[in-house]
């Protein structure tokens, strides 16, 4: 590739070959775990929030499982672009219904049943404050009784896994090179990305901090969500420090008393 890439920011040039960079995932599978998860964890879900869907797969795997009302939303116009002709393409009985938004300010015209943030969405705010402000927006845009799923990666993924997050790829149109760096003393996750699209080359840079789970229960403890359960990964134990990644169920509580606890 052409050593004078043209920085542009995260996403922005990947969207044109996220699905390329993401083709090791099972979606299917992935939105199978969820869907059991959401019917254990909420009675007959139905309205459905993913913040950042990226090019709107895992929501078009999740949507026919339930028929769901189904919202997503994300920060790049250009993950959206791709999302929307997937989805125009699948013809679904009920369309995912897209929108441009990012973690800690969105809304919702009405409150839903469920709001997802999945495959290290939270892990890109860098800071702990941007977490609480995720939490307070996505507990008032809760049902009382509303679940809020979401995965965090942890320090033991990056330490664990650091072969698996440089390597290439290319299809007639898109190319990449991955490299990755993990300072652990900061616990932040930089994932580096040469891309070629169109002739022209690209640099974006993604940083993520490497939250423990510690960490974010620290962070829940502050808000008036109930805990619900912890899962290792995708399966059915209880996740712990030695977790890579960790899927977590929290509850916005039912009743007026968990309103007046929240403000006092």
């Amino acid at each position: 590739m052409d050593v004078n890439r043209q920085p542009v920011p995260p996403y922005e040039q990947l969207a044109h070959g996220y699905d390329l960079v993401m083709a090791h995932v099972d979606y299917a599978d992935w939105a199978a775990f969820v869907h059991g998860l959401l019917w254990t964890h909420h009675p007959a879900p139905r309205r459905i929030l993913e913040l950042g869907c990226g090019t709107g797969t895992f929501a078009l795997e999740l949507q026919p499982l339930g028929a769901y009302t189904y919202l997503a939303s994300d920060a790049s116009p250009a993950m959206l672009e791709v999302a929307r002709a997937k989805a125009a393409a699948a013809s679904l009985p009920v369309p995912v219904q897209f929108s441009h938004a990012d973690f800690t300010t969105f809304t919702v015209d009405e409150p839903v049943d469920v709001v997802m943030l999945l495959y290290d969405g939270l892990n890109y705010l860098l800071e702990p404050d941007q977490v609480a402000r995720l939490f307070e927006q996505t507990y008032q845009a809760l049902k009382p009784g509303g679940v809020f799923f979401f995965d965090q990666s942890t320090p033991a993924n990056s330490i664990n896994n650091a072969a698996y997050f440089e390597d290439q790829g290319e299809t007639e149109a898109f190319s990449y090179r991955r490299f990755s760096d993990y300072d652990a003393a900061a616990q932040l996750h930089t994932t580096s990305f040469e891309i070629e699209v169109g002739g022209q080359t690209y640099a974006e840079q993604h940083v993520q901090r490497a939250y423990t789970l510690e960490a974010i229960g620290r962070l829940i403890d502050q808000t008036a969500f109930e805990r619900v359960r912890t899962y290792d990964g995708f399966s059915d134990d209880q996740a712990d420090e030695r977790s890579e990644r960790i899927h977590w169920v929290l509850r916005r509580p039912l009743g007026p008393a968990a309103e007046t606890e929240r403000r006092s």
